[in-house]
Order: structure tokens, then C-alpha cells, then sequence
């Protein structure tokens, strides 16, 4: 029987009050501030690279352990998310490599490298960018400062357009075509290199050459200025955590900022900031909270801090435009509501009269026009519609289950007729060699009950086919008649 791994041990000979040695080398993070400070995916890829190991390999035989146990293909998974950015996020994923990777290299503060103190602060969407990306004069600079290339945190967010250093446009990380057949990228041109290599912060992925030769691109000054007000409420996160435990929507703020910049007005207040009454409305009422660029947004305008406005401080505000072109969190597709209402009734009614539609969801694609403005533009059909909807998707579900229960009841009566004992599992497996159907735990069970019913009612029944096996009658017990499960 092999020995459990012990990840954190003290040698033999050494004095029993000595603190006990890391499974890994206890690497310190780059950076110090929401400029500059290292995420954990960079951190990692480090790592790996001090103990000679691919990212993964090192990744599977010493982090996953420490996450949970589970099957060999959810641990390879699991271990391949060191390549992506989804560990440095928000999510439970990104804490539990956080936690694991501080019991192995014996540090307590590695979740600082991730957004997790972003969790309850600002919604999770629109927060983590999808794709890596970098500033080449960043590199540059590392460079020549003789320290390692490092990923920052603040460009893994996806309102982040700039870096505020240097001035310059964030360039995405081109990766390599996957061999077929490879678990790994494969180099393009450079295949005698040592592949841990191209997976090393500010090394190219295809040609392994370093990207600090890459020339930037100058970014506009409210990117700039996105990234700076970013920055800011990282180190406010960090310095004074506290400060935002427990803490709702800005309702508070955004209240105050339209008695104080317009008077009251939140028609102009929403104009300004470039979001609709209705938003600005349901953000203010607290129902809702402003996603990070919206955050961002607000805070530019109004010439505050984000962290003034996630706190509701009432500070000094600053009327400032927005930007000549915002990012829109989602992009309109739909210009059906263009139309005069009239018409777009009158087509509606003609479509449902028609009975050409089966659901709302047709519809709106129908008038191009969103389920929600179709909802108001008439409610009654709208509901006509939905009402429709859900009987018809009742019936699918009741003619499946009768289609399923019958199939299950001939393989039970063709054991009976055998002879044979027809237990769950047999006839389970004797469903699906003839239909391929499957059957949930409880599902069959319903349906093996009502076999038993139905074959003790039409005589077929015989001892030892009872419910549970024990024989003779099959037992009986205070429960709803299957007949509603159908």
C-alpha cells in the first residue's frame, strides 16, 4: 500500500518547533499595487517553470489533490485549467486554486492574485476577460529591470482596454494550432525548444520568440482612465477590505449624483451615463447592481472613484462627458420596436390567430423584437401564447412518459413470460438494448411499481416477483397513485 504524499513536513533532525517545509519552492508574486501586481495563472505558469514541469503535470500530481478527489477525467480537466484565466476570476474555481496553492508553497495570500475580493463587491458578469491579453512595453520593462516576465491582474479584466503606464492598447495572446492527436500546443517553428517554455508569461505561443519586441498601439484617454479607476479599486479592495463587506447596490451614491450634477433629473442623469431610464431606475431602487464597466462608466462621469460609488460616499463629483463611443455591454440586434406599435399589434394578432407560431420566443423572432417588448406591447396575447406554450409542453411530457412506461412494461411482461425474475436493473438494461431509453433512479421505480400492480390485477403475477423481492402480494404503502407521474 503507497503512502500518502505529505505536502508540508519537517525533516528528520530538525528542532520540533521549526516551522515545516512547502511541497513547492515558496515563490514570491510580482508586483505590489493594482498597477503592477502578478495574477495567479502567471504565478503558476512560473512555478511550474522553477520545477522543470509543465504546467499541467504539476497542475494534476500536486494541486488537484489538494482540491478534491475525483474521477481520472475530471482531474485532467481540473489541471487544465492552469493554461486559461479562469483561475484568477471570481468564481469557486479561482478560491479553490488560491487556497491549494498556498498549503503547497506555505504563503497566505495568494488569493490577492485572483478577483475573488471582486465577489461580493461587483456582479460577475462582464468582469473576467475571455481571452489573455498583454502590453508589450510592460515586458519591455521587465526586461531591462532583469526580473521576470509576469502577467498583470488587471489585465485579465475585461474593462481593462489600456494599460495606464504606458499608454498603449492591450494586444491579445495569438495561440498556437493544436496538433491533432496532442494534448498540447506544439511549437511552430521552434520544436527543439524545451515546450514548458512557451507557456511562460511574455513568451509567444507559436514561434517562442518574446513578445516585448511587439510595438504598441496608443489607446484613447478614457481607456486610459477605465484602466486607472480599475487599478484604484483594486488597491482599495486590498488596503481596506473591510470597508466592503456587506454592502448592497450604489443606490445611495446614484441618488446623490443626480440631486447634485442634474438637479434631480434622472432622465438627463441616464443620458449621461449612457444607459436607459429604466436601468438607471432599477439600479437606483437597489433591485439590481451595476456590472464593473458600468461601474467604471459612472465613476469617469461623475469624476469620483469606483470605490465612492460602490460605497455611496458622498465626495466632490465632477461633471465630465462619457466617451464618444461607450462599449455596450450587449449588442442590439433587434430593431423591430423601430416600427409603429399599431402595426406590430396588428401582425402579432395575425400570427397568433394563424396558429403559425408555437411560442413566444417565434414570435419575437418573427417582429424582431425582444420576448420582453413583446410581453408589453400586448399582454393578453402574450399570455395566450405562454399559456398555449406549457399545455403543449405538459402533453410532450405525458405522451413520452406513457411511450417510455410502455416500453418498460413490455420487457417486464416478456420476463414474465421467461420466467425470469424482472428486477429494475434487467429490465432497465432490456429497455435500452431494444430503444436505447434511459430511465432515472426514481422514474423507474415508478415504473416497475405500476408493472407490479398491473400484472397482479391481470393474473400474471407469480411468487417471487413481488415488490422488493420478498414474494406473494406486493406491499402497499400511503403513497399518491403512480398515475399523476405519467
Amino acid at each position: 500500500m503507497a503512502e500518502p504524499i505529505v505536502l508540508a513536513c519537517t525533516p528528520g533532525g530538525w528542532p520540533e518547533d521549526a516551522p515545516p517545509r512547502s511541497a513547492l519552492f515558496c515563490l514570491s508574486p510580482e508586483g505590489h499595487s493594482g498597477d503592477d501586481l502578478e495574477d495567479l495563472a502567471s504565478y503558476f505558469r512560473r512555478l511550474s517553470d522553477d520545477h522543470g514541469m509543465l504546467p499541467w503535470t504539476l497542475a494534476f500530481r500536486v494541486i488537484v489533490p489538494l482540491i478534491a478527489k475525483g474521477a481520472p477525467k475530471w482531474r485532467e480537466r481540473m489541471a487544465a485549467s492552469c493554461y486559461g484565466l479562469a483561475i484568477c476570476g471570481v468564481t469557486n474555481l479561482a478560491d479553490s486554486w488560491a487556497g491549494a496553492l498556498n498549503e503547497a508553497t506555505r504563503r497566505n495570500d495568494l488569493h490577492l492574485n485572483t478577483l475573488v475580493p471582486l465577489r461580493g463587491v461587483v456582479p460577475p458578469a462582464k468582469l473576467l476577460s475571455p481571452t489573455e491579453r498583454f502590453c508589450p512595453i510592460c515586458y519591455a520593462d521587465d526586461e531591462r529591470s532583469n526580473r521576470p516576465k509576469y502577467n498583470r491582474l488587471l489585465w485579465s479584466i475585461d474593462c481593462v482596454t489600456a494599460c495606464q503606464l504606458h499608454g498603449v492598447q492591450l494586444q491579445p495572446v495569438v495561440k498556437a494550432k493544436r496538433a491533432k492527436g496532442s494534448a498540447f500546443w506544439l511549437p511552430g517553428r521552434a520544436k527543439r525548444a524545451n515546450a514548458s517554455t512557451f507557456w511562460l508569461p511574455g513568451v509567444s505561443r507559436v514561434d517562442g520568440r518574446s513578445l516585448a519586441s511587439d510595438t504598441g498601439t496608443g489607446a484613447r484617454e478614457y481607456e486610459i482612465e477605465f484602466a486607472r479607476l480599475t487599478a484604484n479599486l483594486i488597491d482599495d479592495l486590498h488596503q481596506h477590505p473591510h470597508a466592503f463587506e456587506n454592502i448592497g447596490a450604489p443606490a445611495t451614491f446614484l441618488r446623490y449624483a443626480t440631486d447634485v450634477l442634474f438637479a434631480g433629473n434622472t432622465t438627463h442623469f441616464a443620458r449621461h451615463i449612457a444607459v436607459s431610464k429604466g436601468g438607471l431606475h432599477e439600479w437606483t431602487s437597489g433591485k439590481i447592481r451595476p456590472s464593473l464597466p458600468r461601474l467604471v462608466l459612472i465613476a469617469y462621469c461623475c469624476g469620483c472613484a469606483v470605490a465612492d460609488v460602490v460605497l455611496g460616499n458622498k465626495v466632490m463629483l465632477l461633471k465630465r462627458p462619457p466617451p464618444a463611443r461607450p462599449a455596450n455591454l450587449i449588442v442590439r440586434r433587434r430593431n423591430g420596436a423601430l416600427r409603429p406599435r399599431q402595426e406590430l399589434q396588428d401582425e402579432f394578432e395575425q400570427i397568433v390567430e394563424s396558429g403559425t407560431a408555437s411560442s413566444a420566443r417565434e414570435v419575437a423572432d418573427r417582429l424582431d423584437v425582444s420576448t420582453k417588448f413583446l410581453r408589453t406591447l400586448c399582454p393578453v396575447l402574450h399570455k395566450r401564447l405562454v399559456d398555449a406554450g406549457k399545455e403543449r409542453s405538459q402533453k410532450a411530457v405525458k405522451e413520452r412518459g406513457k411511450l417510455k412506461f410502455d416500453e418498460f412494461q413490455k420487457s417486464f411482461d416478456s420476463m414474465l413470460e421467461r420466467q425470469e425474475r424482472p428486477v429494475r436493473r434487467r429490465v432497465q438494461s432490456d429497455v435500452f438494448e431494444r430503444t436505447g431509453m434511459t430511465f432515472g433512479f426514481k422514474e423507474a421505480g415508478r415504473f416497475l411499481k405500476r408493472a407490479h400492480e398491473l400484472a397482479d390485477v391481470d393474473g400474471r403475477g407469480k411468487a417471487g416477483c413481488g415488490v422488493g423481492g420478498c414474494g406473494g402480494k406486493p406491499r402497499t404503502r400511503n403513497r399518491p397513485s403512480v398515475d399523476r407521474y405519467l
